[in-house]
């Protein structure tokens, strides 16, 4: 690597090439220009003849790349550690698997700009939300509105089988107006989210631009019915606006696969909040993620090498869903705030040469946070391949932790689809690898509520609904919480 290069110089331009270009593209198109520009030729240019084998040089070196490349991305807000579950693997006739980690964390030293909120909160304030449920609501509202700085906006919306504005989009100035809307929340009626999601929408539209982060939170105890596809279709709306949808349950009662879809829908989260005490600490630590967004909408688009097919594509962090590979790319990852962003890809790869070779390029797409202005981040990931038995390398700790943790969010899932499906034997059996994995990696609780479940429906009963909330939302967060035991070792 005793070439030098310029960073501020776009290689790729000069040899008129994508940044995910494969290696042997990058090839072709310096041998067509190199002998296009070359002196001797009749249109030979002597400057563009040396810049394309400037370029070349940089370029047509795996290694040169990878530096030139991170040189080129050091003014993104943003970096990317890929970790592969192995550098080396054995040249093979048959189909091996290789496990891709990318951790995507804000760069080191950047400067916090908290961006203004523009935001609101939609409340059911159905007849199932009396006593704790809205007292605790109530409070969390309060505490809401006391953490808002003064260029933030706030609108109030509760819901019912209708919608009431009960504050409009306004600066969070003169706090004692919001408490007084605030305090006029009595429950009463059904439950018709659309009618409330709705009337949030408005009020966030009327000022949605790129100087603010627009999002609604939506809190329910119960079932909508009859308007579940006019809700999603709002919230999809919502998502092409870049305002994002955070969807909270509360209690047992609710829908958990469609408050799930809604917030996927406007490119948001769900949670589950099991007790009226959790709704002030959740609220908190959602407008807190809001507040410190660093890099808004990023999608990732993939360009696999023709040995190279992708299996799984699943976001691990900050917590764990499975992405669709059927509808193909970009995919959309969302917001980067202060906490890291993983995505886990699962590849399968059958190479029959030795050497360094190209696994998949990747490109890092979204806009910062103030303006429109575009990041972009682009990353070549190679992987040596060797004749013969490859030497044994341990699995990086970070990736380890991650499989883990998908592993015993697919079992549980898959668990509910047999149960579904008229399975309860099968159902069982996941349930239970599902408590002895969780055993392991030292959730005791999580194991102890797999197991109980397990038990219900082995005697022939339905598993209940909060443990059913309780396992699927507990561990969807387990890529965030550290693993108590850990025998294997990594970096």
């Amino acid at each position: 690597m005793s070439a030098t290069f310029d960073p501020e110089k776009n290689y790729y331009v000069s040899l008129g090439l994508p940044a995910e270009a494969d290696a042997e593209e990058i090839k072709r198109a310096y041998r067509n220009l190199a002998r296009s520009y070359h002196p001797d030729s009749p249109n030979g240019d002597v400057e563009a003849f040396l810049l394309v084998q400037e370029a070349y040089e940089v370029l047509g070196d795996s290694a040169l790349r990878r530096v030139y490349d991170q040189q080129r991305n050091r003014n993104i807000p943003f970096v990317c550690e890929a970790i592969l579950s192995r550098t080396q693997l054995p040249v093979l006739e048959i189909e091996q698997m290789l496990y891709l980690l990318l951790d995507i964390r804000p760069q080191q030293g950047l400067a916090a700009v908290r961006q203004p909120l523009n935001l609101a909160l939609i409340i059911d304030r159905s007849t199932s939300m009396r006593g704790a449920r809205i007292e605790n609501v109530k409070l969390a509202a309060l505490d809401l509105v006391n953490s808002l700085q003064p260029q933030d906006r706030l609108a109030l919306i509760s819901f019912s089988d209708r919608a009431e504005v009960l504050m409009p989009s306004t600066e969070v100035r003169n706090k004692v107006t919001f408490r007084s809307a605030i305090s006029r929340l009595v429950p009463g009626g059904g439950t018709e989210i659309y009618q409330g999601l709705l009337a949030g929408l408005q009020e966030v539209r009327r000022h949605c631009t790129d100087s603010y982060i627009s999002h609604v939170i939506l809190f329910t105890d119960g079932r909508t019915y009859g308007d579940e596809l006019q809700a999603l279709a709002e919230a999809r709306r919502a998502g092409t606006q870049n305002i994002g949808i955070s969807a909270l349950g509360i209690g047992e009662d609710w829908n958990d696969v469609f408050l799930d879809d809604l917030a996927c829908a406007g490119k948001g989260t769900s949670a589950y909040i099991r007790t009226p005490s959790q709704v002030q600490k959740i609220l908190r630590e959602r407008v807190g993620e809001l507040s410190a967004i660093v890099a808004r909408g990023l999608c990732l688009k993939l360009t696999l090498d023709s040995s190279v097919r992708l299996r799984s594509i699943s976001r691990v962090a900050p917590y764990l869903e499975m992405l669709d590979i059927s509808d193909g790319e970009p995919f959309l990852l969302g917001d980067l705030n202060g906490e890291p962003l993983m995505v886990l890809l699962e590849l399968v790869v059958q190479q029959y040469q030795t050497g360094e070779r190209h696994i998949v390029s990747l490109n890092l797409k979204g806009t910062g946070r103030l303006g429109k202005q575009p990041v972009h981040l682009h990353q070549s990931i190679s992987a040596q391949f060797v004749g013969g038995q490859s030497e044994q390398e341990p699995v990086p700790a970070r990736l380890l932790n991650a499989l883990s943790h998908m592993s015993v969010f697919r079992l549980q899932e898959r668990a509910w689809k047999a149960l579904d499906s008229g399975n309860p034997v099968r159902a069982t059996q996941l349930l239970e690898f599902a408590s002895t994995q969780l055993l392991n990696m030292g959730h005791r609780e999580l194991s102890r509520a797999a197991l109980l479940e397990a038990g219900r429906v082995a005697q022939g009963g339905v598993p209940t609904l909060g443990g059913r909330k309780k396992l699927r939302y507990g561990t969807r967060s387990l890529a965030i919480v550290p693993i108590k035991k850990h025998s294997r070792g990594g970096l």
